[in-house]
């Protein structure tokens, strides 16, 4: 039976490429992504391995709050630290770290962007202790600052030019005095990054009278690990926490693995669906296969070979494919994650890398995933095409097996009974984790009644097709009807996904609206300028004061958040106003007390988190601020919603402190009597000193929150379209294999009087009511997910379910477009076809 597998193989080897395309596609996109993760980690793991080995010790503040990825943002520690640091005994020499927030002014007036990369100021050290090293020019000294070559050759500076740069110390103009580089990198991250001296950077991009870190170097008396025990012994463990360099370093690399973990899980679901949408090509192939090989297997069996032995066979032609096509798919992953990489290089994103990184683990995955999802698909075929019975050899027609319609229609009714129970769990309060199985279970109800839908909505679907194209459109119809639970095998790839585009295009309709009437109820201003950088930072208080002393302005309110814990070191982030202004410019639909009253001593708790307490008016919640435990009474209480933090704070709250409070947008109002082209002008001016930011009227602000979900999603719907782009090959495998099956009525057409153009008229129409089967049955099936979805998050505020009609259409029109291409090669096959040899065929 060996020899046997091995001569279909190589009799079939067409056949079998064409199979293995759907492993290929998506096991290229999962070895890309695991190859471009393993690239970038590695590098940056080179990049600071070596960095901080001239540190012996590394001074970090010993309190932090995780952020919403689960990514550390540890407090700041008193600058004077430095100083009684370099005092111990076996301390050469001591050196604060300040880092945050600052975007450079390129030369042409605009904050200089590049795509999803940090802005940073810091300071650069000295002697032993840089990181950096110098290349061009000077050190900068106080009022100077030196960029990163990347940044300074993008903004448009040479050393001598004047630099403007905003941080959270306002806008200010430094003379650039150097470049510098980061262990041969010009910019490690692709982060624009301004360099000062130790006090301005204190000042000007962290807050005065503190700093992020202290390096310390030893004077050669103690061996390193003696001097952090001695450091460790002389600070208060409580405000401060004393790193090796080793153990420096592995907290770099390990909040790097983090931060590329993310996107690396996010890629590798993508990367599964897409293998399963693959599973569903093979399973069809192997089905169309299994049938055009039934008087083959019936021969077979006729002469002694065992059902376990025709299905082992199938099996080993399955696993055949699936090690090529993970083979070729590895190799292409390969060259998928370089061209990602070219692409985000011209693009603007320059991403340090030496060379590409191909681990052992990778490939053993791919390889892995790609096998046992061939095998897995095969199965079913490989245990119909066992059942034949000999007597199967008389005869020449290519018949599938249909399976019992009843018990088809029992095991979809279970599912969809069991999917509806888990989403109705959720409804009621269960964890939104058992939507995941409620979700599957509806696809599976659905795929399971593909057969029994396919004929119905093709023959509505044909019928003007019917009408329009005549013979040819006859036949189309016919065909897909004909064998409806090939048509639905065929169209179940395009189905998956499109139900998950059309999904995420109702979750981001959804939100969208939401955005608008909830940031159109929250924002009572005229105006809003609103942050154009491509960093974190947006505007500083400073310039917040500054607007309010421009006659035209009648108030301008900045909204700011402070990332603090609690008591019990739990993140506790919360807005930051100044109340003085908020009250005008901010609705937050306060029930009790007054955002007015607020002060340095207060805050303002929403009324989920104070019904969750308990707590009311004159009680006291405890904020830990720069490891200290501050208690804040609550002077009003909020309603909220989803776009509100739990939380607000008065700015005045965190002066003197290491808290950091820029406004990530500004609201403003007209003075009395000020037109808006008066206002414009004022404003505008202000904003163009500045450096960054963009005045728009409310209307053009919620538009342009409503346009950052579509920015947001359209990785996602990228990802998504590879499912329907390995769904188109399993159209175009399906068709030849169809072809190739109906050679001898094709034959026959020929013979009397059918011509070319209507052959391929039939087989692109048959196609194309394939594809918009699939594209209808699954824009239903997404239209319900994104409702589910909606519904299921409602406790998160999240309450509008909104249609996405263009989106539908555009949906329904690429399905055709799917269809006409996925024909093209079929046609061209079909019309090439020998007549006389086609009649002559023996089925």
């Amino acid at each position: 039976m060996i020899r046997v597998v091995w001569r279909s193989v190589v009799a079939r080897w067409a056949r079998l490429a064409l199979t293995s395309l759907a492993i290929v596609a998506s096991t290229a996109f999962l070895a890309g992504t695991f190859v471009f993760r393993d690239t970038i980690e590695r590098t940056f793991d080179a990049l600071f391995a070596d960095a901080y080995d001239n540190v012996d010790a590394y001074v970090q503040s010993a309190n932090s709050v995780e952020n919403f990825l689960g990514l550390e943002r540890r407090d700041r520690l008193p600058a004077a630290l430095t100083g009684e640091i370099a005092a111990i005994d076996g301390v050469a020499d001591a050196q604060a770290s300040v880092q945050g927030d600052a975007v450079v002014i390129a030369a042409d007036g605009a904050p200089l962007e590049r795509p999803t990369a940090p802005t940073f100021g810091a300071t650069i050290q000295s002697g032993r202790l840089s990181l950096w090293r110098i290349v061009e020019g000077v050190a900068p000294g106080p009022g100077d600052v030196v960029l990163d070559t990347l940044t300074a050759r993008d903004a448009g500076y040479v050393v001598g030019d004047t630099v403007k740069v905003n941080a959270e110390g306002g806008s200010r103009d430094f003379p650039l005095v150097g470049l510098a580089e980061f262990d041969e990198i010009a910019s490690p991250g692709n982060a624009t990054w301004a360099l000062f001296d130790e006090s301005t950077a204190e000042e000007f991009v962290g807050r005065p009278g503190f700093v992020d870190a202290v390096l310390v170097v030893g004077d050669g008396t103690v061996d390193s690990d003696e001097l952090v025990s001695r450091l460790r012994a002389a600070l208060d463990p409580d405000v401060a926490e004393v790193l090796t360099s080793a153990e420096i370093t592995a907290q770099t690399q390990s909040e790097i693995e983090k931060t590329l973990s993310f996107l690396t899980v996010f890629l590798a679901v993508f990367s599964f669906i897409a293998l399963g949408v693959g599973m569903f090509v093979i399973y069809n192939v192997f089905s169309i296969t299994a049938a055009q090989r039934q008087r083959e297997n019936a021969l077979l069996r006729a002469l002694g070979a065992s059902r376990r032995q025709i299905s082992a066979a199938m099996l080993l032609e399955s696993l055949v494919v699936g090690l090529v096509g993970s083979g070729v798919g590895l190799v292409a992953g390969v060259g998928l994650a370089a061209g990602v990489k070219r692409l985000l290089d011209s693009v603007g994103y320059v991403i340090p890398a030496r060379g590409l990184v191909l681990t052992g683990s990778t490939a053993g995955i791919t390889i892995v995933a790609g096998t046992v999802a061939s095998l897995l698909a095969a199965i079913g075929p490989a245990v119909g095409a066992g059942r034949v019975p000999p007597v199967a050899a008389m005869g020449e027609a290519v018949l599938e097996r249909v399976g019992s319609v009843r018990l088809r229609l029992t095991l979809a009714v279970i599912a969809a009974v069991a999917g509806a129970g888990s989403i109705a769990a959720v409804l009621v309060g269960a964890d939104t984790v058992v939507l995941a199985p409620g979700v599957i279970l509806l696809f599976a109800a659905v795929l399971l009644l593909g057969p029994v839908m396919a004929r119905p909505i093709s023959r509505v679907l044909g019928a003007p097709v019917q009408r329009i194209r005549g013979v040819a459109g006859t036949m189309a119809r016919g065909n897909v009807q004909r064998n409806p639970r090939r048509t639905a095998r065929t169209a179940a790839p395009v189905l998956i996904g499109v139900a998950l585009v059309s999904g995420a295009s109702v979750f981001a309709a959804s939100i969208k609206d939401q955005i608008r009437s909830t940031v159109g109820a929250t924002f009572v201003g005229d105006y809003v300028i609103n942050s154009t950088n491509g960093g974190s930072l947006s505007f500083s208080q400073v310039f917040v004061d500054q607007l309010n002393d421009v006659p035209e302005v009648g108030v301008a309110s900045g909204l700011g958040f402070a990332f603090v814990a609690d008591e019990e070191g739990r993140p506790a982030p919360g807005a930051v106003v100044d109340p003085a202004t908020a009250d005008g410019l901010l609705e937050l639909a306060v029930v009790e007390g007054s955002l007015g009253q607020l002060d340095s001593t207060s805050m303002a708790l929403s009324m989920s988190e104070a019904t969750e307490r308990g707590l009311g008016i004159g009680d006291s919640l405890t904020v830990r601020v720069d490891g200290v435990l501050v208690p804040l009474e609550i002077r009003a209480i909020y309603a909220g919603n989803q776009f509100t933090p739990s939380r607000t704070y008065d700015r005045a709250t965190f002066d003197g402190t290491g808290v950091s409070t820029p406004a990530a947008f500004v609201t403003l109002t007209r003075a009395p009597g000020v037109d808006d082209a008066a206002f414009r002008s004022a404003v505008g001016a202000e904003v163009a000193t500045y450096g960054i930011g963009e005045l728009q009227d409310k209307e053009q602000f919620i538009d342009g929150r409503a346009d950052i979900v579509d920015r947001s999603l359209a990785f996602i719907y990228g990802l998504l379209l590879l499912s329907i782009v390995i769904a188109a090959f399993g159209i175009v495998v399906t068709l030849l294999l169809a072809v190739h099956e109906r050679r001898r009525e094709i034959g026959l057409l020929r013979a009397v009087g059918g011509t070319r153009p209507q052959v391929r008229t039939t087989i692109r129409w048959e196609s194309v009511l394939t594809s918009l089967y699939g594209a209808i049955v699954g824009v239903v099936m997404g239209l319900v997910l994104g409702w589910v979805v909606i519904v299921a998050l409602r406790d998160e505020g999240l309450t509008t379910y909104s249609v996405p009609v263009g989106d539908v259409v555009t949906i329904l029109v690429l399905a055709f477009v799917t269809g006409v291409t996925a024909a093209v090669v079929p046609a061209w096959r079909a019309t090439r076809i020998d007549v006389l040899r086609a009649i002559a065929a023996d089925g």
